[in-house]
């Protein structure tokens, strides 16, 4: 908005008696003018009047809420230089205007003529008609000078000028000024052929069938309205009635252009196709804030992936590689994103076999996280550090985000989601024409293209071209977002880059903190159902106890309880004890920060490795999560973009599988070859554990003492999550033994 100031001396305004007024949206008559300011009364004649001075008119008209229209209630025989209907002469059409610039051409050579002594001229058409030829000549002239750059040859003035028109534009230009001079020929006349009521009531009957979701082509209406109107005379000329005329195809051409084009697209095309090409567009979307509105929608990849068995890939069994399609197959994947309208970034992305409430889930807490580590792991030079907690989040009507799962962990979250209405994708624009440029700048630079369409396809065969393994196609779409779409000026943004306008937004409002990782673990958590025994709890072969557990399970007869376990860090679980939830961490520190993935392929190697074995040294867990986080950290991470499958059954497989007998011995003995280890982790102490002297024979306890064997005494930590004031049960202090 122009910056104004008023002018310290106001002008003095007059009005007429006749002049409309306006003032805030209602309608005023002027009355007088006063000392104090103008007078004005309301022109429905109730209500009291006005008075506003000079400088309370120019605010207002600053403002825009004073208008004033003069000479709008003048009478007819005193208006002038106005057309009848009031029309503005600048709005008439092209056509219109030559005209009237042609005949003001003329008027004024015929002035010309009419002001000169030495030419006998007056307002007769006798005396006009000798010099009608030097009149049409001075009048092209005359528009040639008012238009020099018109560089045509000929004079728009009409070879047959008769006396009488130029005396009767003279006569109106004189009254009336230059709106004499425009005339309303063009709307003159009836175009429409002539019909009688009977033979418009059988078109038109005919032509309805037009708006139908078949598409009927114009030709068969035509064809349809001849059948018709034959019909119609076949049963005049049996009750001896005068026959009809059937229209032509241009008629029923003309019939068909009348009809409402909405009315057209919606019948035709659908309501998705009417509300893209009519729907009204306002103001848009007032976002000025990071992570104030993201949008998030699934899309299935225009590209096909070669469902390789390299990388992390071979640790898996043949039915999971059937779960996630890695059963040497090729097949196209599904795209879960999420973009912050404001920066346009890219705030989470999530691959799969299929959209579920779990990958929604999963996009929804990537929002939350720093993805630097999937760009470290993909080779990324951009760091991918747009995250924080959203405001409201928009996505569509599936049945996946309308479940109950999904709007109860928004709810606890404290995010307001709102779903576009079905078939009207334009309410989450940003997140469409996200995927618009995936499909046009990325997916064809990739072998496996498989286009929107098999007319944009042809002969290309997708499927014998596809080429990219799982992981590559996971680093190849990071790498696009993260260093070429957040670095690539975006026309939404006024030509700046997504990056710059994060950084920028940030800079400048901040975003509010994602979640700790106990609250993560507990809204992002898989629910299943855990039986409490004297060991803990046992999920994926690790257990997990504290002093809370062991209070619970001698005071509850129900030891079945419902847990909540977090594939991305299994350190610890939450479990609903008495309808409370509590924290409980996993026996050995070792597991924090391990992620199920990395766990399952760790206990894959160890069981290969330890098949006679029953309990394994967790000397030898650790040596494995090792080297599975040194040689394949950079594929586990890439593979953290797949959504995997954590449901119940394949748990149970997993367990099944991997965990039934397998346990980690909690006494870790000395291993001569980890001395250059410094403090590794934490132990669990027991009673029973072993010194470092010599005298560990002496008092090592058996295999049936031992914690992973027999449920010995055990000592828990000072602090754990839950203390004796939020426990279960608050008993006295207490000591759990063997009976």
């Amino acid at each position: 908005m122009i910056a104004t100031k008023p002018s310290p001396a106001q002008p003095n305004f007059s009005f007429s008696q006749y002049d409309g007024i306006v003032i805030g949206g209602e309608r005023f008559r002027y009355f007088e003018t006063r000392d104090n300011g103008h007078m004005f009364v309301a022109a429905s004649g109730q209500g009291v009047p006005q008075v506003m001075t000079n400088a309370e008119i120019s605010r207002y008209l600053t403002a825009g809420k004073f208008e004033c229209t003069p000479n709008q209630y003048q009478p007819e025989h005193l208006r002038e230089h106005v057309l009848p209907d009031g029309e503005l002469l600048s709005l008439k059409g092209t056509k219109a205007q030559q005209k009237a610039a042609m005949r003001l051409a003329v008027v004024q050579a015929f002035r010309e003529f009419l002001e000169d002594d030495e030419h006998n001229v007056t307002r007769t058409a006798t005396s006009v008609r000798p010099y009608l030829g030097a009149i049409k000549y001075r009048a092209g002239e005359i528009q040639a000078q008012s238009d020099p750059d018109d560089e045509s040859d000929t004079l728009p003035v009409p070879k047959k000028l008769g006396a009488k028109s130029v005396l009767e534009w003279e006569r109106l230009e004189r009254r009336f000024g230059l709106a004499g001079l425009y005339d309303r020929i063009a709307d003159r006349g009836n175009r429409d052929r002539r019909m009688r009521a009977d033979e418009l009531m059988i078109m038109g009957k005919v032509v309805g069938k037009y708006l139908d979701d078949q598409r009927p082509s114009q030709a068969i209406i035509f064809e349809e309205v001849k059948i018709a109107f034959a019909k119609e005379n076949e049963r005049r000329r049996v009750a001896g009635e005068p026959e009809i005329l059937c229209p032509s195809r241009e008629t029923v051409r003309q019939a068909i252009r009348k009809l409402n084009p909405f009315d057209m697209t919606l019948t035709r095309k659908g309501r998705e196709a009417a509300n893209r090409q009519f729907a009204p567009v306002g103001m848009g979307l007032d976002v000025t804030r990071p992570m104030q509105r993201v949008e998030f929608d699934e899309w299935e990849a225009d590209a096909i992936t070669m469902m390789a068995e390299g990388g992390l890939f071979h640790h898996l069994t043949d039915e999971e590689k059937k779960a996630l399609g890695l059963d040497k197959k090729k097949a196209r994947w599904w795209i879960t994103v999420a973009i912050c309208c404001a920066t346009r970034c890219i705030v989470g992305m999530v691959v799969s076999r299929q959209p579920n409430s779990q990958s929604a889930l999963r996009v929804v807490e990537m929002m939350m996280r720093d993805k630097g580590v999937w760009g470290d792991a993909c080779g990324a030079l951009t760091p991918w550090n747009q995250f924080g907690w959203p405001s409201v989040i928009v996505t569509d009507c599936a049945s996946y985000n309308i479940s109950s799962l999904i709007q109860a962990r928004m709810s606890d979250l404290g995010i307001t989601l709102e779903y576009s209405p079905a078939g009207n994708p334009s309410t989450k624009g940003h997140i469409e024409r996200v995927f618009g440029t995936f499909a046009t700048q990325l997916m064809p630079r990739l072998s496996g293209r498989t286009f929107s369409n098999i007319v944009e396809r042809g002969d290309y065969d997708s499927v014998k071209r596809a080429a990219l393994n799982p992981e590559e196609f996971c680093s190849v779409l990071v790498r696009y977002i993260v260093d070429i779409y957040h670095r690539t000026p975006h026309s939404g943004l006024n030509g700046e880059t997504p990056h710059d306008c994060w950084n920028r937004l940030v800079e400048k409002f901040g975003v509010q903190p994602p979640p700790d990782l106990g609250r993560r673990r507990l809204l992002f958590g898989q629910e299943r159902e855990r039986t409490v025994t004297r060991e803990g709890i046992t999920n994926l072969g690790i257990r997990y106890h504290s002093e809370v557990l062991a209070r619970f399970m001698t005071r509850s007869h129900e030891r079945k309880v419902a847990i909540r376990w977090y594939p991305e860090d299994i350190g610890a679980i939450w479990a609903e004890l008495n309808g409370r939830w509590f924290e409980i961490p996993a026996v050995f520190d070792r597991y924090q920060g391990v992620s199920a993935q990395e766990w399952a392929h760790a206990a894959a190697e160890i069981r290969a490795q330890n098949a006679r074995n029953a309990e394994v040294n967790f000397a030898v867990v650790r040596q494995a999560l090792d080297y599975i986080q040194e040689t394949n950290s950079a594929a586990m991470t890439r593979v953290g973009l797949i959504m995997e499958d954590w449901s119940e059954k394949r748990i149970d497989y997993e367990e099944d599988r991997l965990f039934i007998g397998f346990k980690t011995s909690e006494t870790e003995p000395e291993n001569p070859y980890d001395q250059d280890r410094d403090g590794w982790g934490t132990r669990l102490p027991t009673a029973g554990s072993a010194p470092s002297d010599g005298r560990a024979e002496e008092i090592q306890p058996g295999e049936e003492d031992s914690a992973s064997g027999k449920f010995g005494p055990i000592q828990f930590p000072d602090h754990q999550p839950g203390d004796a004031a939020d426990a279960a049960d608050d008993g006295d202090d207490w000591t759990l033994e063997d009976e």
